[in-house]
């Protein structure tokens, strides 16, 4: 198909890195770290422009190639076998996609240079000198922005944060944050509330991506739970409580997604719906259509992966020395899933089914502690981390500004949950993979 290139005069907006946009807090006397860019304005102002150069544009159209293309701008194919002669630094170009956006800087038919978007925030610039040519990988900031959203439930999570304005994507990363402590499942009540400051990134003055949330608060039950997003000694990013403790834990709270339901709760005096007779009930029974995700809750090792018995289709997972958990009545295991396979906490593992003896598709779920069943919707899950002693001093320091800015949301000051151990020590206890 025909590729009609533009020729138009364009600032060459990926020779640098443009300045970041700067953004300040409606109270920025507190703003003494680097959460100072908080803010719910626009940024303003375009980036700085060293030179302009005479790009022509080329949108990939359904069986272009790069040799057509050039062919179609009147570029010589010696050009076109100097630069994929470069190897693997200019391979990517062996494989364009409709939608693929590629410029040429021409002069006198001769091409001088060629800029290819990777991605977002990567550019492939070709540029000739010396009659050879080179290549450069240019990496690309996107102008970021602080946004806020802020509601209460009063059906289901999932809808609440759309009316809010949240995307699906951001509900989610809400659900990772706090899915250790709460059972979106089963402990979610009507009048929770739920409150995030995130990023929104944009390119060229268009919104190209969002995400992550930068703090979080949600309030379940009554029950206050704030979460930042730290990176300690410049490392990973994570997520933090106020007090320091990790809110990641050895154990994820719930295999299946939010949108299941509790069936059958731990019990020694249940009913078998089956056997009709009174069965000790040993883990939790999660509702869900045939085929949703069973994830890991924790790093592992398959310790059995096959039928067993009135469980039908089982994987039963070591932790360490210490726990095992149990995930019956799949449909189907995950691909590679096999005795000896490591898997990693939110691995997808199985499918939800109801083989063995069920009346309808549902996960059964148990927590086992030395080989002894506990009720995995209230035992007491291990976690995995905190900030250093000698680091907490800055870290605190560092979030006073968006603890300021959730409170300055919400209307109030939160105390967090987290921090009514009045003895102000933090109790960690480690869980080493599986």
């Amino acid at each position: 198909m025909p590729v009609t290139p533009t020729a138009d005069r364009e600032p060459d907006s990926f020779a640098r890195e443009p300045d970041p946009a700067k953004l300040v807090l409606n109270n920025p006397q507190n703003l003494t770290t680097n959460y100072s860019k908080l803010n719910d304005k626009k940024f303003e102002g375009n980036p700085k422009i060293n030179t302009k150069i005479s790009w022509q544009s080329v949108v990939v159209k359904p069986d272009d190639s790069l040799a057509l293309i050039f062919s179609r701008l009147g570029l010589s194919s010696n050009s076109l076998f100097q630069i994929m002669s470069l190897g693997k630094e200019t391979s990517i170009l062996k494989t364009l996609v409709p939608g693929d956006k590629l410029k040429f800087h021409i002069v006198d038919n001769e091409l001088l240079a060629l800029k290819y978007e990777m991605d977002l925030t990567k550019i492939l610039k070709v540029s000739k000198r010396d009659k050879k040519f080179i290549t450069e990988n240019i990496n690309i900031e996107l102008d970021s922005i602080v946004k806020n959203a802020h509601g209460s439930i009063n059906d289901s999570l999932f809808l609440s944060g759309q009316k809010a304005g949240l995307s699906d994507n951001l509900i989610m990363q809400l659900v990772a944050i706090f899915g250790w402590d709460i059972d979106f499942a089963l402990d979610i009540r009507k009048g929770d509330k739920f409150t995030i400051l995130y990023e929104e990134q944009y390119k060229d003055g268009v919104k190209v991506a969002e995400g992550p949330i930068l703090a979080a608060e949600f309030i379940n039950q009554t029950k206050a739970l704030r979460a930042v997003r730290y990176s300690e000694n410049n490392k990973r990013n994570d997520y933090y409580a106020v007090n320091g403790d990790a809110m990641r834990k050895a154990f994820l709270r719930t295999p299946v997604d939010f949108f299941s339901r509790i069936s059958s709760k731990f019990s020694f005096g249940r009913k078998h719906p089956v056997l009709n007779k009174i069965r000790a009930h040993k883990g939790v029974d999660y509702a869900a259509p045939t085929g949703t995700p069973v994830k890991a809750t924790g790093d592992g090792i398959v310790a059995f992966a096959g039928r067993n018995g009135g469980f039908g289709k089982t994987i039963k997972l070591k932790h360490a020395g210490t726990y095992s958990t149990v995930y019956a009545h799949l449909h189907r295991t995950a691909k590679n899933i096999r005795r000896g396979k490591k898997v990693k906490q939110g691995q997808i593992i199985g499918y939800v089914g109801q083989s063995g003896l069920a009346t309808g598709p549902h996960l059964h779920y148990e927590f086992q502690v030395h080989g002894v069943h506990r009720n995995p919707l209230t035992v007491k899950l291990p976690k995995v981390k905190a900030i250093a002693e000698k680091n907490l001093s800055e870290f605190k320091k560092t979030i006073v500004p968006i603890l300021a800015e959730l409170d300055r949301i919400t209307g109030r000051s939160v105390i967090s949950a987290q921090q009514t151990d009045s003895s102000n020590e933090r109790k960690i206890s480690k869980v080493d993979d599986g």
